[in-house]
């Protein structure tokens, strides 16, 4: 399976091409300029992969949670290109690609929401296929994070962000440096677990409907 890959969810851009053979990657920290970056970045991993979008099977693309003008790049730039080459995408949550890299085990992942609040879901990852989410995504204050009781492996920048969440981690293997990484979007999209989607269909997952907290909201944190 033939496989382009973007992620724009945090202030890295994400890009990744598998022509069949070998796999093409680019990942940098390019703060606000996801936009600015990405059609360059594409067709210099397109002409060095030696495969044109036509020739491809699929787009996969992180549908978040994630920075909302990020996913809507990312899913903007998977439907653009799938239409203009006739291509399916594949929508996949950004929490499942860090549980897909964090290694075997009960797998807690958690990325910064910003807002004083935290992205988190919990996985049963195994060495072969995808990872098995447990429960749903969900969006919370990181004192209320639900820990489950056999988590072997934590990860993503929640950690990173608030390291008092660490506390509870015991002997447990810390993978904090963990972002959502294009790479990781090409076994989760064989897996047959994400449906191919007409490019119409692409849809995002917020999990949260707001942008920003109000000024009154942002004192009120400062204040904690």
């Amino acid at each position: 399976m033939k496989l382009l890959a973007i992620d724009c969810s945090t202030s890295y851009l994400s890009l990744a091409v598998d022509n069949g053979e070998r796999t093409f990657s680019f990942h940098e920290k390019v703060e606000q300029k996801h936009a600015e970056r990405a059609l360059p970045e594409l067709a210099r991993l397109l002409q060095q992969a030696e495969i044109s979008l036509e020739q491809l099977d699929a787009i996969a693309f992180g549908q978040g949670p994630g920075s909302f003008t990020g996913l809507r790049i990312a899913c903007g730039l998977a439907q653009g290109l799938a239409f203009s080459a006739g291509l399916p995408v594949i929508c996949i949550p950004t929490l499942d690609n860090i549980a897909q890299q964090a290694g075997a085990g009960t797998v807690l992942v958690c990325l910064d929401a910003r807002m004083q609040q935290v992205y988190s879901a919990c996985y049963r990852v195994t060495d072969a296929g995808a990872p098995e989410r447990l429960g749903p995504i969900s969006v919370a204050a990181p004192e209320a994070l639900s820990w489950p009781q056999d988590v072997s492996i934590v990860a993503g920048d929640g950690f990173e962000r608030y390291p008092a969440l660490l506390e509870n981690a015991g002997a447990t293997v810390v993978r904090a440096e963990l972002l959502p990484n294009a790479l990781a979007y090409f076994p989760l999209a064989r897996s047959g677990r994400y449906p191919l989607l007409p490019a119409r269909e692409a849809e995002l997952l917020y999990v949260r409907n707001k942008v920003a907290l109000t000024s009154q909201e942002q004192q009120l944190a400062r204040q904690k």
